[in-house]
């Protein structure tokens, strides 16, 4: 049965020249240029102690999430998990990496794809697949029908491929529902929080955004920035990364006071930084969204917690149609309608909700124990519906 849900792959680009090195040939991890040059940002009162994180991958597998009846069928795909090192959830969370579901399922009337776009599989204990099946399995978008035990050595096969963890950076897009959402707020507050699983790198890549140098206090940092990125060719992810200022222990890519990034810029950009390691947080305008998807591990869509918000997101979500990848909701709980709310009327698994932090709080730079902060601890540690308070 052909899937209807594309792998994310992170294609291979054309080499370019190589990246050009810091401007001065001088190394630009200072976090200021010369005196005088650029405001001082006052020191973090909440600093990451401890020398920085190998980053290397987990070697752990992704979980696959069953959805069914209990009995027989349900134990039946738990030992095949088993065998291939994945555990078996019972909810959506972001170390789901496939969903199996059961054939009564389906026939239940929920054919609906799986939570945040994961590949599908529907089992049935049936010696056949019967007829009135496919229709209900093409309606969800599973990649096959396997009948159990017959098949077991296929959902083996599956199983192995689908959970394996990929040997590379952790790639995570954030974007707004709606204009003024906080998207790039918590994108920020994200990156911080990845801090204490080893290198992370922040990406602001929203060519008509504010800026994230101005967000978290660090403008004129110096170091490379999108203007120099133009002949970045595949192999050149670890000069780029060496190259970028850091803040508070997270290198930033940023536009400064130049212009942001051009079309196929961040595809590139992310292309190189793939096989790094690490986290790479990328703070996204709504329409590089399916431009950039097959980049990215998860996207994140920030959405207030208010009925023209909703709509907002709705309507984006419509626009991008379908994505090769996990998308699941934040919520910003500043109106009327609870982050459950919001995630069933987007239909998408709710990631994390928060409280807006109090007026003058910096990301990065003021850590909070609740909040957003808090939310993006959880959400990084992959409990389903954080919710920081």
């Amino acid at each position: 049965m052909t899937s209807t849900i594309s792998p994310s792959v992170r294609p291979a680009q054309t080499a370019d020249d190589a990246l050009l090195a810091p401007p001065g040939g001088t190394s630009a991890a200072a976090s200021a240029g010369p005196s005088g040059e650029s405001p001082r940002r006052r020191r973090s009162r909440f600093p990451v102690g401890g020398p920085e994180a190998s980053g290397s991958p987990s070697e752990a597998r992704g979980a696959v999430l069953y959805r069914g009846p209990e009995g027989a069928l349900r134990e039946l795909v738990r030992d095949h998990a088993t065998a291939v090192g994945a555990e078996l959830a019972a909810a959506p969370s972001a170390r789901v990496a496939c969903e199996v579901r059961a054939a009564e399922a389906l026939a239940d009337g929920t054919s609906l794809p799986a939570p945040g776009g994961v590949p599908l599989l529907v089992v049935t204990a049936a010696d056949e697949v019967p007829s009135s099946l496919w229709p209900l399995a093409l309606a969800a978008g599973a990649q096959a029908v396997l009948p159990l035990p017959a098949a077991s050595a296929e959902l083996l096969s599956r199983l192995t491929s689908l959970t394996r963890t990929r040997t590379g950076a952790r790639m995570l897009g954030v974007v707004g529902g709606c204009g003024g959402a906080g998207a790039s707020s918590f994108a920020a507050r994200l990156a911080g929080a990845a801090r204490r699983g080893g290198p992370v790198i922040l990406i602001d890549a929203d060519p008509l955004g504010g800026g994230l140098d101005l967000l978290v206090e660090a403008p004129g940092t110096g170091g490379l920035d999108w203007s120099r990125t133009a002949t970045l060719g595949p192999d050149d992810g670890a000069a780029l990364r060496d190259g970028l200022p850091v803040v508070d222990e997270v290198r930033v890519l940023v536009a400064g006071e130049r212009p942001g990034p051009e079309q196929g810029a961040v595809a590139r950009v992310l292309a190189a930084l793939a096989p790094l390691g690490g986290t790479v947080v990328v703070d996204l305008a709504a329409p590089a969204v399916p431009e950039i998807a097959d980049h990215l591990d998860e996207l994140l869509v920030v959405v207030p917690s208010g009925d023209h918000a909703v709509r907002a997101a709705a309507r984006r979500l419509r626009a991008w149609g379908a994505l090769p990848l996990p998308v699941r909701v934040v919520v910003r709980r500043s109106g009327p309608l609870t982050p459950a709310e919001v995630a069933e009327d987007l239909a998408l698994p709710l990631a994390a909700a928060f409280r807006d932090s109090p007026r003058g709080t910096v990301p990065l730079l003021d850590v909070r124990r609740r909040g957003a902060d808090r939310a993006a601890r959880e959400l990084l540690a992959g409990e389903t519906g954080a919710v920081g308070s």
